[in-house]
This record gives structure tokens, C-alpha cells and sequence, in this order.
């Protein structure tokens, strides 16, 4: 009896909670169906022209509220205008951020060019003045931080099946042109320029060497979504041996900073190459192995044993995005760490390698990890294809996560590559003149090697003609490791290291400037002119 009266009574309970609800229901869909003052000027906002000109005003509030707090907080000497560290900074940075946005909307060019730009003009200008050591040394540090997330991103990217598939053709793409150009480089920097030495003219030769991802992925893919490109996998090979040009790329110029700024006689220099190579190896199987398993994924027990009786998904989300942040942290805060302590020991090369290996290892490890459990699981059905073409096409949350560092990170580092050009410096035109012999002869040398390195492959001549115009743009590498060979002169270097590291960051300037529009407009334009549509 007892039983039957608490059944009765938890009925009457619930039909009591169910009908008032209905009845708040019915209130609210009849007050929404009457025209109102209110509701009007809230469909009005959502068009086109006032949420235009909302997220304008957004934007110039966004910047003036940031400034009043840096003009409250911060000493008045450093937010001085002209003349203080902390407002040139963030005038550069504002700057930076307005001019790439204007230049990507306007032109379709890429925004790094803008953002360079404008730290020219700032600096010509004289509003940029960045005297405060610890605001010199924060700008290094902002450098160092966004050559890392360069680092890791190349890393995370980088597909194990891919490699595992890679045919002859796209190793020949990867590493015959960049070789190519980075020694046809050397080789004229050290006989064009006075007193640079063949360290250096090597570095900037691999400098030099790295193609852009920032201008191939984008507009590659543009045509791949039009169906350009995809008969003969012109798309594929291009984005696929780009990761590992630029891996190329960026492993030798660690390898010759560490030869270069090592103390000691020729024969250790000479050891400083492998040395580097080993250590950074090393940390980054070590490291990227470790993240496989620490922090433990979101699906262990350690999670689930807490919550037994909550199997909502929001709890699911919740711990999918505290795994993701502790994941990123981790890789994000490892591959500075070892950036910047690899150069404290004095094996600057080991850094990037570590950074570039351990992102690849855990990467693939996280991706093995997941399509394993969901292959355990049995309410999830995966087919083989759906894991390649998943795999491929779609970012992890934690590739997603160091795609918005990188958003942040990109106006200081472009604009701030910008302040380094002096126009007092290019008087004569004689470093510009140079620079561009330089550039040209390297060039010439990639696209004759590009040429071979592709032909035989199924391509035609059109196609071939396409790929080594894609082969052209210079631009994130360019602009991430100049200034590092710039900073190791200042702290470790002798002045005619200095005075070698600035003509590298010039031309390095100069190759972005030049190659950059070219290779954009190249390839949106010449793209549908020179490759065959799959969708005709």
C-alpha cells in the first residue's frame, strides 16, 4: 500500500510540474507572435549593414579600451607618443593586425604582407622606438614563441599515412629543390655580398629555401574545392612535399646557427652539426612519446570512475576540452622551452628538430589513439576511407588551438620583421640590388630542379609549369627564422655576425615582398588556365 501511494503520489507530482510548464509555454509563444518595438530593433541589427558597422565599433572598442588600460597601469614615459617601448608596441601590433586584414580583403593577397608593411612604415616613420631592454627582450621572446608554433604546426600537420605513401616524385619535390637553391644561394651571397662567409651564405640559402604554407595551402585549396588540379593529384603532391621542404629547411638552418654561434675550433663546429641533430632527435621521440599518455585521454577510466552516473554530453565536452588544453599546454610550453633552452646550452640547432618531432610523434600518436578506441567502441562505426579522408581534411583540437596562437602571434612577428628594414640602410639600393641577384640565382636554380624533379610523373607540361610557379612564394619561414639568426648575433655574436644577420633579414624582406604577390596571384590566376577541371 505503501508502494502504491508514493507511486500515486510521484504520478500527481509530475502531472503537477507538467502542466504549468505548458501552460509557460503557451504565455511565451503567444508573446513572441505580437510585433514589437523591441523585437523589431533586434532583426534589424542582425542585417548586414548594422552588424557591419556593430563589429567595426566592436573592434575600435576593443582597441581603446586596451590602450586606456595600458595608459592607466603602465609608467607615462613607457606609453609616450613618439618614444615609449610599451605604446610602440602596441601600436605595431594594432598596426600590424589592421593592415594584414585590409590588405587579405582587399587585394586576396596574403596578410603577413600588410603586417610587414606597416612595421616598415612605423619604423620609418619613427613611432616605433623600442628602447626598454625588458620590451627588446620581450619582442625576442614574442619571436622565439612564434617560430615554435611555427614548428608545431609544420609537426601536427605532417600525416603518417601520407609519408608511409609518399611516392618518388614528392621526396624528389621536397628536398632536390630546396637543396638546389639553398647551395646556388650560398654560392652567390658569398661572392655578391662582401665579407659574408659560407656558414652564412648557407643559412640564408636555406633561408631562402623554404616555400610559404601560409600562400600554397590556402590558394591551393581554393582550386582543389573548384576541382582544379585533382586529375593528376597536382594538389596533393604540392601540399604534401611542401611539409617537408620546409622541415628540410628549417632543420639545416638549426644545424648551421648551432655551427655558427659554437665556441670552440673548426673541429668542434664541425661536430656541433650532428651533436645538434641527435639532442634535438632525442627530446622529441622522448617528449612527443610522453604526450601520448600524459595527460591520459579523455576516455580513460580516471574520468569515467567519476562520474558513473552523469553520461551527459556536456560532461563528455568538458573533458574533451580540459584534455585538449592540458595536450596543448604541454606541446606548446615543451617546444618554447626548448627553443630558447637549447640556445641557453649552446645547441641552438637541437630546438627546432625537438619541436618539429615531438609534435609529429604525439600527433600521430593522439590520431592512433582515437580511431583505436572508436574501432573498440561499439557504438561508433568507422570505414577505412572515412579514417584516411578524416584524418587528412580535418584539424585536431589541438591544431585548432595553436591555429588561434598563431592568429595572435602573427602581427608582432610579421610587423616586427618590418621595423628591422631601415630605409637609412637600403640608401644606394645597393643591399636591395643584391639581394635581389641573389634571390634570382637561387630561383633559377629551384625552378630548373623543380622541372626535373617532376617530370616523368604523369604530369604535362602545363601542370609542371603550375607546380613550379606554386614552388615560388617565400614567406612564414622566411619571416620566423630571419629574426632568430638577427637576436642569436646580438646576444652571442661578433659584429660582423651582426652585420651578417641583418643583411639575411633584408633579403630575407626582400624575398617575401617579391615572391609572395607573385606566387598568390600565380597561382589563383594561372590555376584554372593551366590545370584541367575534374568537373568538366
Amino acid at each position: 500500500m505503501g508502494d502504491e501511494n508514493n507511486g500515486a503520489d510521484l504520478a500527481a507530482q509530475r502531472q503537477f510540474r507538467v502542466r504549468p510548464q505548458k501552460q509557460c509555454n503557451i504565455n511565451i509563444t503567444d508573446h513572441s507572435d505580437r510585433p514589437s518595438w523591441w523585437s523589431s530593433l533586434l532583426s534589424w541589427s542582425d542585417d548586414r549593414w548594422p552588424a557591419t558597422v556593430a563589429d567595426a565599433i566592436a573592434v575600435v572598442l576593443s582597441v581603446a579600451v586596451a590602450w586606456c588600460l595600458l595608459l592607466v597601469n603602465v609608467a607615462p614615459a613607457l606609453m609616450a607618443v613618439p618614444g615609449g617601448s610599451v605604446a610602440s608596441i602596441f601600436m605595431l601590433y594594432v598596426a600590424g593586425l589592421a593592415a594584414g586584414h585590409a590588405v587579405d580583403v582587399i587585394g586576396g593577397l596574403p596578410p603577413l604582407l600588410g603586417m610587414m608593411v606597416a612595421g616598415i612604415a612605423l619604423q620609418n616613420f619613427g613611432l616605433y622606438t623600442v628602447t626598454a631592454n625588458w620590451c627588446v627582450h620581450l619582442v625576442a621572446i614574442m619571436r622565439e614563441a612564434a617560430l615554435s608554433i611555427i614548428l608545431i604546426k609544420g609537426g601536427l600537420e605532417l600525416n603518417a599515412t601520407q609519408l608511409r605513401r609518399l611516392s618518388g616524385a614528392v621526396t624528389r619535390l621536397a628536398l632536390l629543390p630546396c637543396i638546389a637553391e639553398a647551395v646556388a644561394a650560398a654560392v652567390a651571397a658569398h661572392y655578391i655580398l662582401p665579407d659574408f662567409s659560407w656558414e652564412w651564405g648557407l643559412m640564408l640559402g636555406f633561408v631562402l629555401s623554404a616555400v610559404s604554407p601560409a600562400v600554397l595551402v590556402p590558394n591551393l585549396l581554393r582550386l582543389k574545392r573548384m576541382g582544379y588540379g585533382e586529375k593528376n593529384g597536382v594538389n596533393t603532391l604540392v601540399i604534401a612535399a611542401s611539409s617537408l621542404d620546409d622541415i628540410v629547411s628549417i632543420s639545416a638552418f638549426g644545424v648551421l646557427l648551432g655551427i655558427v654561434f659554437s665556441t670552440g675550433n673548426l673541429t668542434s663546429k664541425i661536430v656541433q652539426g650532428p651533436e645538434d641533430v641527435c639532442i634535438g632527435t632525442a627530446l622529441g621521440l622522448v617528449w612527443g612519446f610522453l604526450l601520448m599518455f600524459v595527460p591520459p585521454a579523455p576516455w580513460a577510466n580516471v574520468y569515467n570512475s567519476t562520474r558513473k552516473d552523469k553520461l551527459e554530453d556536456n560532461d563528455d565536452k568538458q573533458v574533451d576540452r580540459s584534455v585538449t588544453a592540458m595536450r596543448a599546454f604541454l606541446l606548446g610550453a615543451g617546444g618554447i622551452l626548448a627553443v630558447t633552452g637549447s640556445q641557453w646550452y649552446g645547441y641552438p640547432g637541437a630546438g627546432p628538430l625537438a619541436c618539429i618531432i615531438s609534435s609529429f610523434v604525439a600527433g600521430t600518436g593522439w590520431k592512433w589513439r582515437e580511431k583505436k578506441q572508436n574501432c573498440d567502441s561499439p557504438t561508433t562505426i568507422t570505414t577505412l576511407e572515412d579514417e584516411d579522408e578524416g584524418s587528412h581534411n580535418e584539424a585536431s583540437p589541438v591544431e585548432a588551438v595553436f591555429e588561434c596562437i598563431w592568429f595572435g602571434l602573427q602581427p608582432i612577428l610579421f610587423a616586427s620583421i618590418g621595423t628591422e628594414v631601415k630605409f637609412e640602410l637600403l640608401v644606394g639600393g645597393d643591399i636591395i640590388i643584391a639581394g635581389l641577384l641573389v634571390l634570382i640565382a637561387g630561383l633559377i636554380i629551384r625552378l630548373i630542379v623543380t622541372s626535373c624533379a617532376v617530370w616523368g610523373a604523369g604530369f604535362n607540361t602545363k601542370e609542371v609549369i603550375f607546380i613550379n610557379i606554386a614552388w615560388l612564394p617565400k614567406a612564414t619561414v622566411q619571416a620566423a627564422l630571419a629574426p632568430v639568426a638577427l637576436d642569436m648575433a646580438r646576444m652571442m655574436g661578433t659584429e660582423a655576425d651582426k652585420e651578417s644577420a641583418s643583411r639575411l633579414l633584408t633579403i630575407a624582406v626582400i624575398s617575401i615582398l617579391v615572391t609572395a604577390p607573385i606566387g598568390a596571384f600565380g597561382i589563383q590566376w594561372l590555376g584554372p588556365r593551366l590545370l584541367s577541371s575534374s568537373c568538366r
